[in-house]
């Protein structure tokens, strides 16, 4: 959907270097050199100087980098929406997986589920689970990701609009390490600390 050698372009602009880009792009550092000559003589611009010192982008390479990064995002995000249209058309169900929201007990409902919508696919989108993530997930339900499994509190699934269902309770245990002395020793003193200030929290036997 745009010119492969913008990508390349913007490579070598972050890397500062033709061998530093090809080492990214997994391609030799003669195949970059040609990428970029062909792009500036298509565009008839100086795109960067050549120093002793690594590469610098011309004032028309400053503009066409921040041009660029523009368009190929823009490119890559219609890519998406194309596919979250097509996938709304093949009742495909996206769910929303890390090593922090697994997705094995919505798996163990699929046989069931398949029961009642026999048509409906499911799709697994792994993310990484950050708080940022996290919070643009959420905010964003529905455009990439359909649903997540995961622990949520009411409150933050009402403060990002969403709606939850309670699939299982598991319980909770708190792993210290065995060097802690202080966390097992006859006295309880840490144990019984923690289970005042959270009465929720049961030592394991």
């Amino acid at each position: 959907m745009y010119n492969p050698q913008l990508e390349t372009f913007i490579r070598v602009a972050d890397a500062g270097s033709f061998n530093k880009a090809a080492e990214e792009l997994f391609i030799s550092p003669p195949a970059v050199i040609k990428q970029i000559n062909l792009l500036e003589a298509q565009l008839g611009l100086t795109l960067f100087v050549r120093t002793h010192r690594g590469l610098k982008l011309t004032e028309a390479g400053k503009s066409l980098y921040q041009d660029a990064k523009y368009v190929i995002g823009y490119c890559r995000e219609s890519v998406e929406r194309a596919r979250a249209a097509m996938q709304k058309e093949e009742n495909v169900i996206r769910i929303g997986t890390s090593p922090m929201t697994p997705v094995q007990n919505m798996v163990d409902l699929w046989p069931k589920f398949q029961e009642y919508c026999p048509d409906i696919k499911f799709q697994m989108i792994p993310f990484e689970n950050t708080p940022e993530n996290a919070r643009e997930i959420l905010k964003n339900l529905g455009k990439n990701i359909d649903v997540i499994a995961g622990i949520f509190d009411e409150s933050m699934l009402n403060y990002r609009q969403c709606s939850g269902t309670e699939l299982c309770r598991v319980p909770l245990c708190c792993a210290v390490s065995v060097s802690e002395e202080k966390a097992f020793d006859d006295t309880g003193f840490v144990w019984g600390k923690l289970i005042v200030d959270a009465p929720w929290l049961e030592p394991l036997h």
